[in-house]
């Protein structure tokens, strides 16, 4: 009998540490104990939202049930209903696949999504230590997708996919379900998660675009995005429509639609063959700008004059930087499962499971 008490304190004890090791993630390789000092960080600055939820649930013990179910919730700023939406973490992100990804497309590249997704919303919250939308003080993230992320509420997916709802919806769900939890981590941390519809065959480097390296943001081939249907396109021009459009972007460079032509000129090129910059008329601008300017699909572009057309051939769909969803659905259509599709997009990031 008094071995038994003895044993109590001891048992009590390896249940706490145990406890607390996996609070910390049990972290067993050694990427994972170099990221151990971020999680502690990490864990604090989310102790006081923690610690309210929890007096919160105390105090209202009949929404106690409803809450558990909906945490974590995010403040969700509507763009279209001008309004913030509160949201659990899933439910959101099955509105942002359904926008950002066409639900036809295999389910592991659906997962994928479902992934970046997540990591984005959860590297943007409040309740893990971000700080917000940065365009709508107050909310977790926003559903503009030139800001935060698409996003479409059940009405919106049912009005976008009319009589094929319900398979549709039951695809993106089982995506959203199949990945619970799941997130992207560099060193410990939420990575910062981009994607773009079709990359042309080769994904940009961060520094290239956002003028700084991110070690899990850089170049890598992105095959088989050929049969994506915007993966290569004309965009025409009248040289007086394309002057116009170039003086509104830059007033001063004097370009004049009879001139025109002799008025582009190449002048540095990334290593995936993108525009970096180019001189327009009088002024040497950068190629993002151009492709702002044109309303162009990507930087990876070429152009020749056809009579009075300005003829611009584009490949890709977006800025480049991460995740090729083209791409991801040539992988997931060729077998790889949506964990080895994450790795090769954001290589050096590990799939980390929510606490």
């Amino acid at each position: 009998m008094r071995g038994k008490k003895k044993s109590l304190p001891w048992a009590v004890l390896g249940l706490v540490l145990a406890l607390l090791w996996c609070a910390l993630g049990a972290p067993l390789t050694q990427s994972e104990w170099e990221g151990l000092p971020a999680r502690i960080s990490r864990g604090w600055r989310q102790m006081p939202v923690q610690l309210a939820r929890i007096f919160s649930l105390w105090y209202t013990p009949q929404a106690s049930a409803m809450a558990q179910e909906e945490a974590p919730l995010l403040r969700v700023y509507d763009t279209e209903a001008d309004a913030v939406r509160l949201l659990s973490l899933e439910n959101y992100v099955i509105g942002v696949v359904a926008a950002e990804m066409p639900a036809s497309w295999p389910e592991e590249a659906l997962k994928c999504q479902a992934v970046a997704a997540r990591t984005r919303a959860v590297g943007s919250s409040g309740m893990y230590g971000g700080t917000g939308c940065a365009s709508h003080p107050g909310a977790d993230v926003c559903t503009d997708s030139a800001c935060c992320q698409g996003w479409l509420s059940p009405e919106g997916r049912k009005a976008k996919w009319g009589d094929s709802w319900q398979p549709l919806e039951q695809r993106v769900e089982q995506a959203v379900a199949a990945t619970r939890g799941q997130v992207l981590t560099y060193e410990g941390e939420p990575i910062e998660v981009l994607y773009h519809a079709a990359s042309g065959g080769q994904t940009e480097d961060a520094a290239e675009v956002f003028s700084r390296s991110v070690p899990y943001l850089c170049s890598v081939e992105s095959p088989g995005e050929e049969s994506y249907e915007g993966y290569a396109v004309e965009q025409r021009f009248t040289l007086e429509e394309a002057a116009q459009l170039l003086l509104a972007a830059f007033p001063d460079c004097g370009v004049e639609a009879g001139a025109l032509p002799s008025q582009l000129e190449m002048v540095s090129l990334s290593d995936t063959g993108r525009v970096k910059e180019m001189r327009v008329g009088n002024r040497t601008v950068e190629g993002v700008e151009v492709r702002a300017a044109l309303g162009l699909r990507s930087t990876l572009f070429t152009w020749e004059t056809e009579g009075d057309t300005l003829i611009f051939r584009v490949r890709g769909y977006g800025h480049g930087v991460g995740m090729s969803q083209a791409g991801a659905r040539a992988m997931a259509a060729e077998g790889d499962a949506c964990q080895t599709i994450l790795a090769h997009y954001y290589p050096g990031t590990v799939l980390a499971q929510l606490p």
